[in-house]
């Protein structure tokens, strides 16, 4: 038989003798969950609802949905549209005309809206209020113990706010664009009275660009004068690429009806940021707490009234140089307690100050001042003449070592950095981490190295921990004492060299992360320039950084010019070519700093017969790499796949003489395999997959599969 719940009005009531709302509910839910919610189901729980009504406060039917989301929240789940018709096991069609209860209820304080920035109603998730909950536990008086929660938004700042938490969730792909626009506009209609839109919606801008306002407006809530990547913008708001390209050519073509009222601005060729006239619409009178006095700054307030000035200048303007002479001279005055603003007035003219802040202020934002800019600064014949010092090393900030020029990018621009004297000028303390910035780019930290079991013969094995001991910090701090002792180079200089896929380079990460070394990483392709004589300022660059490094270090970092046949090659004929010629004195100056060498410089090759003598002679350990031996592939094969049988890892490494490297590769398409068929493959299809490596497979073969 199947057992019936039923109920008798006694057993709603409560210890007290009173009605008790929880034994409502518990009544309710067993009488509604999962019935269908018909109306046989519904009558058969009234008596139970209105109890719960009694007790509570709540009108009509409100209780038919409280009592599921009371249900669900005990096991700390929101409720929704679906939810409830999943609880009580009928269409989603069939709880619509019941949905108004939960606004209701939440406005009665009932019910709380867990997520509270999504405005489409089907899309809604509920609580029961804590203090609700609490008291119908307790058995207390609900009616009098709890009030609404409201979720109001307070003012403009919230509304974007608001807007821009949807925007992140369409970026994400959980909403498209169609639904954003649907839930900015019901957002609005709930707060029409707001002047940010009032006033879009009175200038008839159409909702995409509202929305795109919006935006805008939170992400300038500290920073109004920030400059917005357009790009960024449209991506937040469309999913279509056709619509991005469309917006973005309005704005470029200054036919965007935010740029026409004058609400924003273009900065360059993608950036856009609030006008005055904008700011004062978002803030409305807290505009007036962004207007920053230009005196008691600090070097990033500087830094950035310095930007404001030069973004100011108009290079067609006659005049505009003495402009910035005079902005110069009294954002200066007003900030004399700055001790680089001293040094710079002892020492430079006007424009050359002016420069150097400009590149100070790049540095900042973690890029570089272009050369090309020049003109923006100083006058168009002498921007000629500055160019071209810079480029002959001869300008007044580079014999200082304040600013150093360089080539970057595909047309190898000529752009201007600080070293590492001009940040410790102008930021100071913070220099470091400005320095680190820098660093960061080739820079692997021993703790971000994965550890990773290596195999190999015991020969080789006892050279790496020979090598690896001696890089251990007590020992290495030793070492250079003694040997500075005797007047001999304290630095260690390392070859390891051998057929690719052999572990050289895993070697040395592991080797850094045991001992607690950063790894330096020498971008060997970074260091040859077409341009002439640049390679050579290159490859001293990469020397002084890596100094600079240590000197900012407790244990001196790894210098590691991997895969270095191209650098460390013998020598050419210097009558040959220019390039030869430069490709020698290249190898000269890295033999001259392995000559000085106060640290760890490690190369790793795959061709050491192509190696010249003079190199050779500095190597204080060359180490050289051989193919696995049989024992060591059948650990690197059980290592990799840990599901494979000993007589297949066996039979793997009897029959394939792979490298590492080579096995690695097996193993990904081995991984692909399993993937794509659910089953880990099969000793002879990983064979054939071994035999597929090899473009050359005989040579590489032993006996047979």
């Amino acid at each position: 038989m199947t057992n019936r719940y039923t109920y008798t009005s006694e057993s709603l009531l409560g210890l007290n003798g009173k009605i008790s709302a929880f034994n409502c509910i518990h009544a309710a839910s067993k009488l509604l969950k999962g019935k269908g919610l018909t109306n046989q189901s519904i009558n058969k729980a009234m008596e139970a609802m209105d109890g719960l009504a009694k007790t509570t406060g709540m009108k009509e039917m409100e209780p038919l949905v409280f009592v599921p989301v009371f249900d669900r929240d005990l096991t700390e789940s929101a409720t929704g549209i679906i939810d409830l018709a999943d609880y009580f096991n009928c269409p989603v069609l069939d709880v619509m005309m019941y949905c108004r209860f939960l606004a209701d209820l939440e406005n009665e304080g009932f019910l709380t809206l867990e997520n509270s920035m999504v405005w489409s109603p089907l899309k809604r998730k509920y609580r029961v209020n804590a203090k609700v909950m609490e008291a119908i536990i307790q058995g207390k008086d609900v009616m009098q113990d709890h009030e609404p929660e409201k979720h109001m938004l307070e003012d403009q700042l919230d509304f974007c706010r608001a807007v821009s938490v949807m925007a992140d969730s369409r970026e994400k792909g959980e909403m498209d664009t169609k639904e954003l626009l649907g839930n900015i506009t019901l957002l609005e209609e709930a707060f029409p009275s707001f002047d940010i839109v009032k006033t879009l919606r009175e200038k008839e801008i159409d909702i995409k660009n509202r929305a795109i306002f919006y935006i805008i407006c939170e992400d300038s809530t500290f920073r109004p004068d920030r400059e917005m990547d357009l790009t960024d913008v449209l991506n937040a708001v469309f999913d279509s690429p056709g619509a991005r390209l469309s917006f973005k050519s309005s704005f470029l073509q200054l036919d965007n009806p935010l740029i026409k009222e004058e609400l924003l601005e273009g900065v360059g060729e993608s950036s856009v940021r609030l006008t005055t006239k904008g700011l004062t619409l978002y803030l409305g009178d807290m505009a007036k707490a962004y207007i920053k006095p230009i005196n008691g700054l600090d070097c990033y307030g500087f830094a950035s009234a310095i930007y404001k000035i030069f973004g100011d200048a108009d290079e067609e303007r006659p005049g505009f140089s003495d402009e910035i002479k005079k902005k110069l001279f009294r954002l200066e005055l007003a900030n004399n307690q700055l001790a680089f603003v001293n040094k710079m007035e002892e020492d430079y003219d006007d424009l050359d100050r002016f420069l150097f802040y400009m590149v100070c202020y790049e540095c900042m934002e973690d890029d570089s001042f272009d050369l090309g800019d020049l003109t923006c600064i100083y006058p168009k014949a002498e921007s000629v003449r500055v160019s071209h010092m810079f480029k002959a090393d001869e300008h007044p900030l580079q014999k200082e070592k304040l600013v150093e020029c360089s080539k970057q990018g595909f047309f190898d621009q000529s752009v201007l950095t600080l070293t590492d004297a001009g940040k410790r000028l102008f930021f100071g303390d913070d220099a470091a981490n400005f320095m680190e910035k820098v660093e960061n780019r080739d820079f692997f930290l021993p703790e971000k190295i994965v550890e990773r079991k290596l195999f190999f013969n015991e020969p080789l094995r006892q050279q790496l921990d020979l090598l690896q001991k001696s890089l251990e910090e007590k020992y290495f701090a030793e070492l250079r004492k003694r040997l500075g002792e005797k007047g001999m180079q304290k630095g260690i200089a390392v070859l390891l060299y051998g057929p690719p896929g052999t572990g050289k380079t895993e070697s040395v990460m592991q080797m850094a992360r045991a001992t607690g070394r950063a790894i330096f990483h020498v971008d060997i392709s970074a260091t040859k320039s077409c341009w002439f004589g640049e390679s050579e300022k290159l490859i001293k660059d990469v020397f002084k950084k890596y100094e600079d490094i240590s000197a900012n270090r407790d244990k001196r970092p790894i210098l590691l010019f991997n895969e270095a046949d191209g650098i460390f090659s013998k020598r050419k004929d210097a009558n040959s070519s220019n390039v030869a010629q430069t490709e020698n004195a290249i190898q000269n100056i890295i033999l001259e700093e392995m000559e000085r060498l106060d640290g760890i410089l490690i190369a790793t090759t795959n061709m050491a017969d192509n190696l010249d003598g003079a190199f050779e002679r500095r190597f204080l350990f060359k180490i050289k790499f051989d193919r696995p031996v049989l024992e060591a592939r059948r650990s690197i094969w059980l290592s990799k796949m840990p599901t494979l049988a000993e007589d297949d890892a066996q039979a793997l490494a009897t029959s394939f003489c792979f490298s590492g490297g080579e096995i690695d590769n097996i193993v990904r398409k081995a991984t692909i395999m399993e993937v794509l068929d659910d089953k880990p493959p099969q000793l002879q299809e990983l064979k054939r997959l071994c035999r597929e490596e090899k473009i050359h497979n005989e040579a590489r073969r032993i006996g047979f599969p």
